[in-house]
């Protein structure tokens, strides 16, 4: 067989390999990332759910209170930093941003929280001076 024909047939191989690899390897969900934003997000509930010694869980649950109260979309948003969920209140109206990072059989979509910021009281921004 001449070194053409063999290179040829590795090549084809090859290829029809990693074809059957990327068509049997198990998919990823394909479920699009959501975002969301508004500067009306109530916040209706606090939850949170201690492991000792393993892990922390803490969640909001509100939805947007400019929209009619039979058309309110609850959302679920997780909360990485301890800090941030102790300064937030039930009751209060916040601007968020969020993304999705899974589902939950009660709420669907679950967010994990990027931004929040309390647009009712009056905002500092620049920095301290320490003394």
């Amino acid at each position: 067989m001449s070194t053409n024909l063999k290179g040829i047939l590795l090549t084809a191989a090859a290829i029809f390999v990693l074809s059957v690899i990327v068509l049997l390897l198990p998919h990823h969900s394909n479920k699009e990332i959501q975002s969301i934003s508004m500067a009306g997000f109530i916040v209706e509930e606090k939850h949170h759910h201690v492991e000792s010694g393993e892990y922390i869980e803490m969640w909001i649950v509100g939805s947007n209170i400019h929209e009619k109260p039979e058309n309110r979309v609850a959302y679920k948003i997780m909360i990485e930093e301890a800090m941030v969920y102790n300064l937030i209140e039930e009751g209060e109206v916040y601007m968020i941003s969020a993304t999705t990072v899974g589902d939950d059989g009660e709420f669907g979509d679950v967010f994990e929280l990027l931004q929040i910021a309390n647009q009712e009281t009056y905002q500092l921004s620049g920095r301290g001076k320490i003394k």
